[in-house]
């Protein structure tokens, strides 16, 4: 699982970003928005026993500032302890590529209640924002996830590693191996694209092995392909 994170101090609020935000649970750690769907859903739950928290929701295309094209609703809200509710996501209708998946992120933050008694005293009060991948995923895409991550192609080029995907679904890295050498600035390979990892020595071996997240959150099983020179 990959999640982005931040953490600014603000005085006094702390804003940090992971899918386990304190009290509140999210549902999933990426979202598939099938577009034969007419909506799709993100439940949370609010671990408290004791204070209810407000939750805002909103999703952008990457640069954390553009909204993408779906309606969340409801957008803001508060939710008791104890209780659980199920964000509502639905596409606006704006035109998106019908031959590749389109990638959002889906924004949660959340603000604790103070309780009565810390009314009157310097309470510093920390907002957490969870940010996950939504996968806007077309009809009819040809082939499947897995075959996709099982296909992707890889070759060495003094000391940068060209990773190739040939398919319709963005593929992102549980783990990659050069040899028996961990990559760790592998993530992720958009559909029909290629993207370059920095490796720090070219005698680490022939062959590359890598797992894929599913869309599932787990990992896939281990695949292995011999390594081309580029």
């Amino acid at each position: 699982m990959r999640i982005h994170s931040l953490a600014i101090l603000l005085m006094p609020v702390i804003f940090t970003s992971f899918s386990h935000a304190a009290g509140i649970q999210v549902g999933r750690t990426r979202i598939i928005y099938d577009a034969g769907k007419k909506e799709i859903s993100l439940p949370l739950i609010n671990k408290e026993t004791a204070l209810p928290w407000l939750i805002q929701s909103w999703t952008d295309t990457g640069d954390g500032k553009t909204r993408g094209p779906f309606i969340v609703t409801p957008p803001l809200f508060r939710l008791e302890p104890q209780k659980e509710q199920s964000l509502r996501i639905a596409w606006n209708g704006t035109a998106l590529p019908e031959n590749k998946e389109s990638l959002f992120y889906m924004n949660v933050r959340t603000i604790p209640a103070t309780a009565n008694e810390d009314d009157d005293k310097n309470v510093l009060r920390l907002i957490y924002k969870t940010r996950i991948k939504l996968f806007w995923r077309p009809k009819d895409l040809k082939g499947t996830p897995e075959e996709t991550c099982k296909n992707l192609r890889f070759s060495l080029n003094g000391k940068q590693l060209t990773v190739t995907n040939d398919g319709p679904f963005h593929i992102t890295f549980d783990s990659l191996l050069l040899g028996t050498t961990k990559l760790d600035k592998a993530d992720m390979v958009s559909p029909l694209s290629s993207v370059q990892v920095p490796v720090t020595r070219t005698d680490l071996g022939s062959n590359v092995s890598w797992r894929c997240i599913t869309d599932y959150g787990n990992a896939s099983e281990k695949y292995t392909a011999p390594l081309t020179q580029g």
